[in-house]
């Protein structure tokens, strides 16, 4: 083996090899080894040099760049992501600005087709104690209508169910009519959270109505549910007569407006299975006696009557094994509506 040494001082380097007796080669080849050895030496010295100097600049560059970052405090910009999945969901309006926008005033179609209507609007027309009350429940988290006997109890983020649907507005303006209205939750009326329908029944153009509906399948897949078990719909209502409707009671029905201005206190219920056509259901009008006051009305399902629309074709007995949508309407009458339902769900006669 071999080592050498020099002096880094001295302009002439001396280097030195040391070996095994046995090993050492002649004088005259030992020479020229030397000069070979100190040749190439002095070259792979010229590279250390020039790579140490390019490593002393780096680690400079590298050393004052840092120095900046801790005095200005700031950062290299990362690159922005290429969120594609966020710019869809901005495209469709489930976040950003159209997220926000209230449709609530475009009530809906007509007692129409059986197809989805868009939900009420979240937020606008919610009190603040119910705005960003929690995220919306995974469906499995809830439990199918007939399997609870619970429509709606009030106790979701409006418009959600208590069994996992939505409440949505329908009016009269898809055929033609112009009455108008809007869905809203009041947390408390008279002692109890409540969905109102408000707005304005015109018969008009052959119009007249507005209601606020649901769909009673927690899985949309299967269309409909099965109410076999129950006897019937219960739900709790409330109306509160406009203002002038009021002073006319109270002085005698005198004006001579009384007739068109008495308290209009009909309402309805309406059924529908996934076989009903456009405008047909299965129909129970009931009356509020007291104004302004809670009351629960009871509807065996016995007391559905069909109404087959403008088909004509008579519907065939309603089949409550086979029950899609619930309707909650003001129909046939012109007035100031405010009804409130404070509850929906099936009852058993036991």
């Amino acid at each position: 083996f071999g080592c050498a040494s020099f002096n880094a001082g001295s302009s002439t380097r001396q280097w030195m090899a040391f070996g095994l007796p046995d090993e050492l080669p002649p004088t005259s080849a030992s020479t020229s080894a030397s000069v070979t050895e100190t040749s190439t030496t002095d070259t792979s010295t010229t590279e250390a040099d020039a790579t140490s100097s390019i490593a002393d600049e780096t680690l400079e560059s590298l050393t004052k760049k840092l120095d900046r970052s801790a005095t200005t405090g700031k950062t290299s910009p990362k690159p922005p992501k290429d969120n594609k999945a966020m710019q869809f969901l901005k495209k469709i309006g489930k976040v950003g600005g159209a997220a926000n926008k209230s449709f609530v005033n475009a009530v809906g179609s007509d007692e129409g087709s059986t197809g989805r209507q868009p939900a009420a609007a979240r937020g606008k027309n919610q009190p603040e104690s119910e705005i960003g009350a929690g995220i919306q429940k995974s469906k499995l988290a809830y439990i199918e209508c007939t399997k609870s006997g619970i429509i709606d109890d009030l106790t979701q983020p409006f418009p959600v169910t208590t069994c996992g649907r939505e409440w949505r507005g329908i009016s009269d303006r898809v055929m033609g009519g112009v009455s108008n209205g809007v869905i809203r939750r009041e947390p408390d009326l008279h002692g109890r959270p409540a969905n109102i329908l408000t707005g304005q029944v015109s018969l008009e153009n052959n119009g007249g109505f507005l209601q606020m509906v649901t769909d009673l399948a927690l899985d949309p897949s299967t269309n409909s549910v099965d109410a076999s078990d129950y006897d019937g719909i219960e739900i709790d209502v409330l109306y509160r007569p406009p203002v002038d409707s009021d002073s006319d009671i109270e002085n005698g029905g005198e004006s001579d407006n009384s007739s068109a201005k008495k308290l209009q206190n009909s309402f309805n219920v309406h059924l529908r299975t996934p076989g009903t056509l456009q405008q047909a259901s299965y129909r129970h009008t009931f009356q509020i006696d007291e104004p302004d006051a809670w009351e629960t009305i009871r509807i065996p399902f016995s007391s559905f009557q069909g109404y087959s629309g403008r088909s004509g074709m008579p519907l065939p007995p309603l089949d409550i094994s086979q029950l899609r949508r619930i309707g909650i309407v003001a129909i046939g009458q012109q007035m100031e509506l405010f009804l409130a339902v404070g509850g929906a769900r099936f009852y058993s006669v036991i």
